[in-house]
């Protein structure tokens, strides 16, 4: 069982290598690696659950699901207790072994897999912007908003949100708040200008 007690850390690295040898991640680990393909999603909806809407969540997002720095931005916070912490990095952690596992965007959904949605992942491969699976190339939250409501219109989607959400393991509420926020920003004109002559 960890303490509860911040000042028995020297700090969050040492916090989150107590974590990770504590029973609470190793049970979760274990359910993890029990788990099929067909219980990832609702591992993944468990794991954003937990690490809920908070400073913690958006640090998270700000760093690319990166552990570390977001415990170091984190820490300090008084009203955050270590024990809400730990349930919320047990979610961080649930999400990144699913990542480096294959469970979180190995599977490319079938609206992503016909010609037309092929030619537009090269095109944006070759602009630097996806990877070969779908995934962000070091993308901002209001630039990857931008690129899936561009790849949604070309191919008629209609659930754009909850499309890339799922494929990038993120909140479809989140990716639709980046969007409407990009649609604020004036240098976002520039970069939808790029998608076009990117994707026409």
């Amino acid at each position: 069982m960890m303490s509860s007690n911040r000042r028995d850390y020297g700090s969050a690295a040492e916090w989150l290598a107590a974590l990770r040898q504590d029973d609470a991640w190793l049970c979760q680990l274990q359910r993890l690696q029990d788990s099929t393909e067909n219980d990832f999603n609702i591992h993944r909806d468990d794991a954003i659950r937990r690490i809920g809407n908070g400073e913690t969540y958006e640090f998270w997002d700000i760093y690319q699901h990166k552990i570390e720095p977001v415990l170091a931005e984190v820490w300090q916070i008084a009203e955050l207790s270590l024990i809400k912490l730990k349930i919320q990095t047990i979610g961080m952690l649930s999400i990144e072994w699913m990542e480096q596992h294959g469970g979180i965007n190995k599977v490319v959904p079938e609206r992503l897999k016909t010609d037309e949605a092929k030619e537009l992942l090269a095109d944006l491969v070759d602009a630097g912007m996806l990877t070969e699976n779908w995934q962000p190339n070091g993308l901002s939250g209001t630039e990857r908003a931008l690129v899936a409501k561009a790849v949604s219109d070309r191919l008629e989607v209609n659930e754009v949100w909850q499309l890339f959400g799922q494929l990038w393991g993120e909140k479809p509420e989140t990716l639709r708040a980046y969007y409407n926020k990009a649609m604020e920003q004036k240098k976002s004109l520039k970069y939808l200008d790029k998608l076009k002559n990117i994707l026409d």
